[in-house]
């Protein structure tokens, strides 16, 4: 997504919700006296959503992308396509009555003794204005990855991206060759299989892709329940139960994970079943060898309907390799296999967010980590004041995460919450980093994701915030083996506000670092 930004004026004897709503990030902005205005650059809201390719869907489903207070205004499929996320935003913006300010492109931020000095431009030419605070909410995915290839400027057919893509007829009747392994990736090679003339997948290393459904239940209702969320693997746990069942129990943890990777094995392998030998061979080459919880990151798809079954019967051909280069009418990869294709689709993610508005001082500290910037609760860098983050605490349940992040960095703001000292907070940022650098896949958002972490993280945050983490009780049933969605946390704020009450003394967070 392109230079958005929630900037904050402090207003004096006024209070009223407003939300923060971004690149399908919802989370509050505050219901304690701020005046909150969105610079988008863009003529239109969405985010990545507003450039999206033709058939795409979200992988969540529809009531895991809502703000936890305001449903959908209608009936989107399981699974929404664009121009239904699209009409929700539109909702959204106008029932909340956010303050958007399309076409607002901001230059520069100048660090002055109240806050920043913000530089921006719009059609009537380039402006400044004073905020208190500024949020950031640029998105992780804004800087696409597109390298260049020997031969290139000589291959006869075309190369493009997937956001190049506003149109499938593309593919029609095409020889195709998909390079990536990601969510557009796969995307990209089922919809050039249902037209083009033969499909070429190549990938340097298959990944884990969560399958639709688990021995026949929605995946939702097994991986975003509370039982499967204290069973994974993190940098924190925020409970003695879950630190007991990691640390003392762990061949419990281990076994459970092993159980979960080979039904998903299984599950690939099915997909050839009665097939041949050849069907089996090709499948062999899309199944990972490496464990499922080290690929769980934001990179991690859900597998479309027809990938593996594509793959089985030969309408994709996986190759394992890399690209070397392009010949007349060929892609050539490194292991001196010549591919013939008339349109080859880059689908190599993004790389690191970058923060070309920020001072060259405060760049350094975000830009430094190829994996991307690691933040204390994935919120805020304790060397730079007056900033937060919005977003870069990117998980399964990313909406609510986005929210209560945002009531988390109001509460800071506010003064209602103290928070540890520069040392402590760089501390806690380091050892996250060192975690995920040993548990989890590179990724150019390797930095800001919570991922499959998701329950652990908004724990945490609500445990900070003294709010029960535990949005389904009394219903202990529902709260162990229910699926989690976002209007489970719809009165998060009006916890938050009534304990505020009471409230003797400013909060301070827990000792769980994330």
């Amino acid at each position: 997504m392109n230079n958005d930004y929630d900037l904050s004026k402090k207003q004096t004897n006024r209070s009223y919700r407003r939300w923060y709503l971004w690149n399908c990030r919802s989370p509050r902005t505050s219901k304690n006296g701020y005046e909150a205005v969105v610079f988008e650059k863009s003529t239109e809201i969405g985010g990545v959503w507003a450039v999206a390719y033709p058939e795409v869907r979200l992988q969540n489903i529809s009531s895991q992308y809502h703000i936890s207070d305001f449903p959908w205004t209608f009936a989107p499929d399981l699974h929404p396509t664009q121009l239904q996320i699209q009409q929700y935003l539109d909702a959204a913006v106008h029932h909340l009555q956010i303050d958007v300010r399309l076409k607002h492109e901001v230059l520069a931020l100048e660090e002055i003794e109240e806050g920043w000095r913000v530089r921006f431009q719009n059609t009537d030419g380039c402006h400044e204005d004073t905020f208190h605070y500024v949020l950031v909410a640029t998105g992780l995915y804004t800087q696409k990855y597109r390298p260049t290839f020997p031969g290139e400027a000589n291959f006869t057919g075309k190369v493009v991206t997937e956001r190049e893509i506003k149109s499938l007829d593309i593919f029609n009747d095409k020889r195709v060759a998909v390079v990536g392994f990601g969510k557009s990736a796969i995307d990209m090679a089922v919809l050039a299989a249902q037209r083009g003339q033969q499909v070429h997948h190549v990938f340097r290393q298959p990944r884990w892709l969560l399958p639709q459904r688990i021995l026949g239940l929605h995946y939702t209702r097994i991986l975003f329940s509370r039982l499967n969320s204290v069973m994974t693997t993190s940098w924190a746990y925020p409970t003695t139960v879950e630190r007991f069942l990691h640390h003392r129990l762990n061949f419990i943890v281990s076994s459970f994970g092993r159980l979960v990777e080979s039904i998903f094995r299984l599950q690939i392998q099915w997909s050839g079943f009665g097939i041949d030998q050849a069907a089996t061979d090709r499948l062999k080459i899309v199944r990972p060898t490496h464990s499922l919880v080290s690929d769980s990151r934001s990179a991690t798809a859900i597998a479309p309907d027809d990938y593996y079954r594509f793959v089985a019967e030969g309408r994709i051909q996986p190759h394992h390799g890399e690209v070397f280069g392009f010949s007349k009418d060929t892609l050539k990869l490194e292991q001196g296999e010549e591919i013939q294709c008339d349109v080859v689709v880059l689908s190599l993610g993004s790389q690191a967010p970058v923060f070309p508005f920020l001072p060259a001082k405060y760049r350094h500290l975000l830009e430094a980590h190829k994996d991307g910037v690691q933040l204390y609760r994935h919120l805020i860098h304790p060397s730079i004041p007056n900033l937060g983050f919005v977003g870069f605490n990117h998980g399964f349940l990313h909406i609510p995460a986005a929210e209560i992040g945002t009531l988390w960095l109001c509460a800071y703001i506010d003064g209602e919450l103290e928070l540890p000292s520069i040392e402590q907070m760089e501390q806690d940022i380091e050892q996250i980093r060192q975690w995920k650098n040993e548990h989890i896949h590179f990724e150019p958002s390797r930095g800001s994701g919570v991922n499959i972490r998701y329950q652990q993280y908004i724990d945490i945050l609500l445990r900070d915030l003294e709010v029960s983490p535990y949005r389904k009780m009394p219903n202990i049933f529902a709260e162990i083996f229910a699926r989690y969605n976002c209007s489970d946390y719809k009165d998060v704020v009006e916890e938050y506000n009534r304990n505020r009450a009471s409230r003797t003394a400013p909060l301070h967070p827990i000792a769980v670092a994330t």
